[in-house]
């Protein structure tokens, strides 16, 4: 491989053109961006290309910097967008007994709370009137549990602030709510997406290895369950 990149390099990357950088790569790393480069689209590499390019190092590395600059300034441009967001943990309380977590509490605990719905869809108010045009709603998995609790936040939430954007319910809540009510995957979330779910988000995930997860969050989903929920819901969009 050639000579390291300098610091200076790295930290002014911007500035250089891929006409710049391009013969000083390595033949296959070369061959992968431009195929991204000519397409405009990451899914035209092979699983080798792609595994060759997250490991990337040196040169190589500061061709995918550029490759990837030069592809956003031809599909985005400048343009940066934003939202303002309120996060809404409706309990603490939860079963699930991750290790890294100091958030859940066990239901005797001193300092639990669990929000009702109204209390929810107040939070989600106070937020839209501040400025914010999302709200993040998420909580811990208590034993005792509405089977239909994820679906009635939504609700609330939706009656209160019509045009609030609900970006809620990790695929470990999904999967918790799918126990509970004895639906499919698929119907559990058309059920979430007609009472107001707009976005899920893909948290829960942590790292998508079973022998580590049986470490760190054994009660947790599988990672074949996590890929369930998050494939059925880009599929029904």
């Amino acid at each position: 491989m050639g000579r390291a990149f300098s610091q200076s390099e790295l930290e002014n990357f911007a500035s250089l053109e891929w006409t710049e950088i391009e013969p000083r790569l390595a033949p296959d790393v070369r061959a992968a961006l431009e195929t991204v480069l000519s397409t405009q689209d990451g899914a035209s590499l092979s699983r080798e290309q792609a595994l060759l390019l997250a490991n990337c190092e040196r040169e190589d590395l500061l061709g995918l910097l550029v490759a990837s600059n030069e592809l956003r300034a031809e599909l985005s441009g400048n343009l940066v967008t934003y939202v303002i967001n309120r996060n809404i943990n409706f309990t603490n309380i939860c079963f699930v007994g991750c290790k890294f977590c100091a958030f859940s509490r066990g239901p005797r605990e001193h300092d639990t709370y669990f929000l009702s719905l109204d209390q929810v869809a107040q939070k989600a108010v106070e937020a839209w009137e501040l400025g914010a045009t999302e709200v993040c709603i998420q909580g811990g998995l208590p034993h005792d549990l509405p089977p239909f609790y994820y679906r009635d936040i939504l609700r609330a939430v939706k009656i209160a602030v019509p045009k609030m954007h609900c970006h809620a319910f990790s695929p470990m809540e999904i999967v918790y709510g799918v126990e509970l009510t004895g639906m499919p995957v698929a119907d559990y979330l058309k059920m979430l997406r007609d009472n107001g779910l707009d976005t899920l988000p893909g948290t829960a995930a942590e790292i998508l290895d079973d022998e580590v997860r049986a470490i760190l969050s054994r009660n947790k989903l599988s990672t074949a369950q996590w890929r369930e929920v998050i494939t059925t819901a880009h599929r029904l969009g």
